[in-house]
Formats: structure tokens, C-alpha cells, sequence
């Protein structure tokens, strides 16, 4: 089955208005036939289907109420089940949202002040192509039109504690909020193919694929960000994974294996190791770049190096709220579950950006993707509105690469590009979904797509597999199966926590930087007094 090509904006279908969960579920059981399900006519009586609407409303009323409230409620209620005290749960879960509730504030300001400079940098050196950068709203609406959308939590929340039951993945994911992102993976592949059941398939198996993902972060953010016990299973961001992980074991493989690493305190100790110096000096490059004039460009300068020097400060906040939490997961995995290693509480991706050399990655790549999108193979799509998701990718990428620069440019080089040529390759597909899911706002557009949904490889492996229908979808389910099993394997052996992963220190720009990647260092004793030889034993020095 091949992919319906648009290559005109004219398009005569009606316009959706979006309604409530449980009545586009219950319009889609009443009505759904051969064509989707395989059966003649309804199949639930009505009683069944008021039960089904009852529940339907209560995750409506759950994801209402927004990350922010329920966050904390979800942390307080597994701190609780770990065994920590109430009170000590629920502070250490209000100082947790609070913490990312900054960061989100940062990363906005981030991706704002991005999105202009790189309108700018297009603009003066003409590098607009064909295709529109509809923002990461066109994917959210299709998502939302979907009827895999209302079924999205309960799938997801029974294929995450199957696996956690199966000691297939160690993450328990609370950041629901996003799952719209795995419903658009749905989404794309019930529109090229027209059945609900080819969609619910492709997004369960992309779902244990994103969990499988987010195991490979776990051990990681509790080495470079000092959250142990918690991990990022984005719909999106976590996609970002594998093209860390495979920069990483190429330069893994050169003689010494040289890092360069910035500093991660609030206050590093030399201005060539800082982020914010870096920053502030990418911020008047880019100045240039845009054509700004020199109050704009000094503007710019403070405004990058402001949120540098902000990053870590909040990354200090999260990682102390999230003490707590850490300890009685540590516990709890060691004393109740008895595995190696911790099991994870999946976080949203914002948990990831406590780091100035996000904000330095982030801010070399933007530029060099956007004078490369037209040397790309294939691409017609230069990316403008939606660089506001670019910080995300390059957090996880950041994390994966446990801050190197260098790794985390090649990496975030190598994973935006290939985003942007997915993005070309489903662009027709995901105009008719978009016109289809609102017709009124982006039916004059052209042909559109975006960079964070529109061009996730998952997304562009679900529509390659959807092409060729069941078979396909089958291949799909295969790779996500074999994927869970090998997850399994190294969590019951403890392959999988980065025992022995590295065993060097990096070389890094001279100031202070991050630990050793092996394992925390030993606390460093109090100094021996000279009249009490005696007072510390020989065996505990460092």
C-alpha cells in the first residue's frame, strides 16, 4: 500500500471539532464495522458501553488536571508505596514539580529566543525550502482526532506493568501528559493504512520500544544528572537515544578515548571550561548570524549566558528534591525486588535540561541543521517554529554522551539531520492527517510537517511498516518483542546499569567537571591530626 500524495493545499475534507475522549471513543464503538475491526456492525451492548464511557471520563479528568498537579500526587503515592513517610513523600514531590515547573520556564525562554535568531538566520541567507514548519500544535491535533488517542492511557498503563511484572523494563512512566506523542504515532499509520487496529498495534509496539530506550538513560541520569532512580520515556525526546548511544560506541573506539567535558557546577572555576562563557559567545555569533545590530547582539549574548547560568542552579533544586525519592527506590529495589540496579520513575524530558552545555549544544546546532538542511539528501524542510523542541533531543543526547561536547554535537548533527529527512519523507502524509484533523487552520498552508513528531524515526519506521499492512505491522511487533526479551535478559543479569561501562576519568577543559562515570567517588575522610595518628584507620583513606 502506498502513501497518498497531496502535493496541493486545495483539499475538500470537513474539518473535525475536537470533543471529548469518551464521546469520540463511544462515536467509534457504535459505529466501527468490517472496516476497521473485522466484525459486522456494533459489538458492545450499551451497558458495556456506559462502563467504558465511565472510565473513559475518569482518565479525562486525570489528564485535566495537568502535570503540575498531578505529578506530585503520582510521586507522593510511589514514595509512599517505597516506603518513605507521607510527609517526606509528599514534600520531596511538591519540591520535584516545582523544580521542573523552573526548568519548563527556562526551556521556554530557550527555544523562544531560538525560534527568532534562526527566522532571522533563514531569512538573511534565504534558506527557505518547500515544505512549512506547522509547529509541534499540527501533530497534537492529529493525535487528538484519533480515536487511538482516548484509548492511549489505559494501552500504554497495561503494556508498561506487563513489562515491569516481566522484569522487561525497569521504568514505570508518569509522565502520561505526553503520550500524545505515541498516539500520533497511531495516528500516522491509521491514516495511511484506514484501520484503528493496524494503529493501536503500531503504537503499543513503539511503546515498549520507548521503554526499552529509556532503560538505556537510567543509569545515566544518575551519573550525569544525580537523579537516581529516574529516567525519560518521551514519545519524542527518548527517540534520540540510539544516535547517542552509536556516536558514543564509535569514539568509544579511539586510543585514550578523549572527553571534553564542561564544568557542571553553578560556579566553575575557569572561564574556558564555563557554559555560560560559551554560551554568552555562541549568543553574539548568532547575533551576527541574524543580521542583528549591536544592542541585539548583546542582548542575545546575555540572554543565552543567562539561561546557562540559570540551568545547573535548577538542576541542583531537582536532584535535591529528588533525594528522597531516590533513597526509597534504592531501598525498595534492593530489600523488596531483589534485581541489580533500581528500577526507574519515567519523568518528564524537561527533567533532563539541568545542564549549561544543553544550552551550548543546542545552540550549535540550530545554525549548522539549518544551513545543512539543503545539502541533505532528499530534504525540502528547513526547520523554524518548532527548534523550540530542539533543546529536548539535545538534553537526552547531552545525557547519553554524559556531557561531552564534542560527542554531543556529532550526535545532535547526526540525529536533527535525520529528522528533518523523515520529516520530508512523511510530509505529504502528515498534511492530509493535519487537514483532515482541522482543515480550517491548515488547509491554505501547503504541504507541512514539523520536527518533532512529523520527522521522529519511529514515526517514519511505523508508516514504512504500515506500507506494508499486516506483514509489516507483524515485522513491527517481532521487533518490539525481541527488543523486550534481550531488555530482559540484561536487567536479570545487571548488564544493563553501566557496571564497568567506562573506566576512565575524562579529559576535560581545566576547571571542575563532572564525577567519574564508573561509579560515584568514596567520601574523602577528615584530615588525620598529627596527635591522633590512631583516629582514622589506614584501610578508609581515599
Amino acid at each position: 500500500m502506498s502513501i497518498i500524495r497531496c502535493h496541493s493545499a486545495k483539499f475538500t475534507i470537513p474539518a473535525l471539532r475536537m470533543a471529548p475522549l469518551s464521546d469520540i471513543i463511544n462515536r467509534n464503538i457504535r459505529n466501527t464495522g468490517r472496516r476497521r475491526f473485522g466484525c459486522g456492525g456494533p459489538f458492545l451492548r450499551s451497558r458495556e458501553v456506559s462502563a467504558l464511557n465511565w472510565f473513559l471520563r475518569f482518565f479525562e479528568l486525570f489528564l485535566r488536571l495537568g502535570w503540575l498537579v498531578m505529578t506530585p500526587i503520582l510521586l507522593t503515592l510511589c514514595g509512599k508505596a517505597m516506603g518513605l513517610r507521607f510527609g517526606m513523600a509528599l514534600r520531596s514531590a511538591v519540591r520535584v514539580a516545582a523544580a521542573l515547573f523552573g526548568l519548563n520556564l527556562m526551556v521556554n525562554s530557550l527555544g523562544n529566543t531560538l525560534s527568532s535568531v534562526v527566522a532571522d538566520i533563514a531569512a538573511n541567507h534565504q534558506l527557505a525550502l518547500e515544505i512549512t514548519d506547522a509547529g509541534w500544535g499540527a501533530s497534537s491535533a492529529i493525535a487528538s482526532a484519533s480515536a487511538i488517542n482516548g484509548w492511549i492511557v489505559p494501552l500504554y498503563l497495561a503494556i508498561n506493568w506487563v513489562m515491569l511484572l516481566s522484569r522487561s523494563t525497569r521504568t514505570l512512566n508518569l509522565d502520561l501528559w505526553n503520550l500524545w506523542h505515541i498516539s500520533f504515532l497511531g495516528a500516522m499509520v491509521e491514516r495511511l493504512t484506514d484501520s484503528m487496529a493496524y494503529g493501536m498495534v503500531a503504537a503499543a509496539a513503539m511503546a515498549v520500544v520507548l521503554l526499552v530506550f529509556s532503560d538505556r538513560c537510567g543509569w545515566r541520569m544518575a551519573r550525569y544528572c544525580q537523579l537516581n532512580g529516574a529516567s525519560v520515556a518521551n514519545g519524542f525526546a527518548t527517540a534520540a537515544v540510539p544516535f547517542g548511544l552509536l556516536v558514543e560506541s564509535i569514539l568509544n573506539l579511539v586510543p585514550g578515548r578523549p572527553r571534553l567535558v564542561l564544568d557542571r557546577s553553578p560556579e566553575p572555576r575557569e572561564a574556558l571550561a564555563s557554559p555560560v562563557a560559551w554560551s554568552a559567545v555562541l549568543g553574539a555569533v548568532l547575533g551576527l548570524l541574524a543580521g542583528r545590530d549591536g544592542y541585539g547582539i548583546a542582548q542575545l549574548a546575555m540572554t543565552f549566558g543567562s539561561l546557562a547560568f540559570l540551568a545547573p542552579y535548577l538542576g541542583q533544586a531537582l536532584s535535591g528534591a529528588f533525594a528522597p525519592l531516590s533513597e526509597a527506590i534504592s531501598t525498595f529495589s534492593r530489600d523488596k525486588l531483589k534485581i541489580k540496579g533500581n528500577i526507574y520513575l519515567g519523568l518528564s524530558p524537561t527533567s533532563s535540561l539541568g545542564s549549561g552545555t544543553v544550552v551550548v549544544v543546542t545552540m550549535m546546532v540550530a545554525p549548522i541543521i539549518t544551513f545543512l538542511a539543503g545539502s541533505i539528501p532528499g530534504n525540502r524542510f528547513v526547520v523554524q517554529g518548532d527548534i523550540v523542541m530542539l533543546p529536548y533531543i539535545i538534553a537526552i543526547i547531552v545525557m547519553v554522551c554524559r556531557g561531552d561536547l564534542v560527542r554531543s554535537l556529532l550526535a545532535g548533527v547526526l540525529a536533527s539531520s535525520t529528522i528533518l529527512w523523515c520529516s520530508t519523507a512523511l510530509a505529504e502524509l502528515f498534511t492530509l492527517s493535519a487537514v483532515t484533523a482541522n482543515a480550517e487552520m491548515y488547509e491554505q498552508m501547503g504541504t507541512i510537517t514539523n520536527f518533532c513528531d512529523g520527522g521522529n524515526p519511529l514515526a517514519w519506521a511505523a508508516v514504512k511498516a504500515g506500507e506494508y499492512g499486516l506483514a509489516g505491522i507483524a515485522c513491527l511487533v517481532v521487533l518490539a518483542v525481541s527488543l523486550a526479551v534481550w531488555n530482559r535478559d540484561r536487567i536479570v543479569s545487571g548488564a544493563d546499569v553501566g557496571a564497568g561501562a567506562v573506566k576512565r576519568r575524562p579529559k576535560h577543559i581545566k576547571g571542575e567537571t563532572i564525577h567519574s562515570e564508573t561509579a560515584p567517588e568514596a567520601p574523602q575522610a577528615a584530615p588525620v591530626q598529627p596527635e591522633e595518628p590512631a583516629a582514622i584507620p589506614e584501610s578508609s583513606q581515599p
